[in-house]
């Protein structure tokens, strides 16, 4: 019945958007845009091109990840490199420190206690914003990312979320440095968090111009975990999003998915098998686009994950990588742009404005489909890892990205 009622609404969609095809705005209203997190972070531009030049297409936005334990002197050569390849730069902000990984800071932004290193930041961003002398210049800004997972210190924390959310919102304001930055509120696919519901995070229409989902098909390679489709890692979040916001178009900041041959790592408690193997990653990238651009009309962005990390996301960073020939044949679809649209300029309440999002949670019936029940153990899976391995996925994430910016230096 899920599924039934969600191919109601996706049709209803679609079809608004076939009749808003014979308006001016149309082709850029089906535009999507294209974009990647690459090796190196973004310090390296040749890795920008590298993958440019591999995938026959040039980028929309490129994601960086930076911490409190950074400031300009970083970001400058990142988002350098990044707007010098004619990209646009989306800023992941981690409100954590190497040195206090499993620390909250939420509270101690909202009480001040960051204002000398914020107020820095945002000064420094600015001198970078108008030295470009560029009037459109933009930079995303997604700030405490996937903040309905566990594996992040500032997860599990709606109220102080928002609250540090809004004070940071504010502060840019104030400084005059939102002119530059469209602001990405940011979710996982799967909430592992005690809420279940990824609304009660949300700061205020006025505080955010994207709203973002994260999600991976990890395969069979955890015990709780299968292979997913991008509809079955995706569906219901996004029915949350344009139900209950309409009006703001949705980006997918991070997707990938493994290569069949990938296998548990034995050292992985939770590890699972290999009854994937006879999977394609490239038609699950060839389904990713389509879907996208057929159904989930409400998505104007996708970035794909491009680096081997947990698993084999990679379409082209090492040998064994595959999927780069389907990705770069999608990549030239007519759908996807390598231009950056604010998420203004895709006009969603003109779009949208004749069709209902807001489902009404009564409508929606209680039984549980596949990708319910695939999605479910998922969650399960997240919220029983033991202390242990989140915090050594913490340390590894500070690891990877101070062991980049060291590269740098």
């Amino acid at each position: 019945m899920r599924n039934f009622i969600f191919s109601i609404l996706l049709t209803l969609i679609t079809t608004t958007l076939s009749f808003a095809g014979n308006n001016s705005s149309a082709n850029k209203n089906s535009d999507i845009m294209l974009g990647a997190y690459l090796l190196e972070d973004a310090y390296n531009p040749e890795k920008i091109t590298d993958f440019e030049l591999d995938i026959n297409n040039e980028l929309a936005i490129i994601n960086i990840f930076t911490s409190f334990d950074y400031n300009w002197d970083n970001l400058y050569v990142q988002c350098s490199n990044i707007v010098n390849e004619g990209a646009t730069p989306m800023i992941t902000l981690e409100p954590t420190l190497f040195e206090r990984s499993n620390d909250n800071l939420l509270t101690e932004i909202s009480n001040g206690d960051w204002d000398p290193y914020l107020d820095e930041w945002i000064a420094d961003f600015i001198l970078w914003a108008e030295d470009l002398d560029d009037p459109d210049v933009r930079v995303l800004l997604r700030f405490a990312h996937e903040f309905n997972g566990i594996w992040y210190p500032w997860s599990n924390d709606p109220s102080n979320y928002i609250q540090a959310w809004q004070y940071l919102h504010n502060k840019f304001e104030v400084a005059g440095a939102n002119q530059y930055i469209e602001w990405v509120w940011n979710a996982n696919n799967v909430d592992i968090d005690d809420y279940n519901d990824i609304t009660q995070y949300y700061p205020g229409d006025d505080m955010v111009d994207w709203t973002s989902l994260d999600g991976y098909n990890w395969g069979s390679n955890y015990s709780f975990s299968e292979w997913n489709t991008f509809t079955e890692l995706f569906e219901e979040q996004y029915t949350i999003l344009v139900s209950s916001f309409p009006h703001k178009p949705i980006l997918i900041a991070e997707i990938a998915t493994v290569e069949p041959s990938d296998l548990p790592e034995s050292s992985i408690e939770y590890g699972g098998d290999d009854s994937d193997s006879n999977e394609s990653k490239a038609k699950w990238i060839n389904d990713m686009f389509k879907q996208i651009s057929s159904n989930f009309v409400a998505i104007k962005g996708i970035v794909w994950f491009n680096m081997n990390k947990e698993h084999s996301w990679s379409i082209n960073e090492e040998d064994h990588n595959t999927g780069l020939a389907k990705f770069k044949k999608m990549a030239q679809q007519k759908y996807i742009t390598s231009n950056f649209n604010t998420a203004e300029s895709y006009g969603m309440d003109e779009l949208l404005s004749s069709v209902s999002y807001r489902i009404a949670a009564s409508s929606i019936d209680s039984t549980i489909t596949h990708s319910g029940k695939s999605m479910q153990s998922q969650a399960d899976g997240f919220r029983g890892l033991s202390q242990a391995v989140i915090e050594k996925h913490r340390k590894q994430h500070h690891d990877i990205i101070a062991k980049q910016a060291r590269q740098a230096k």
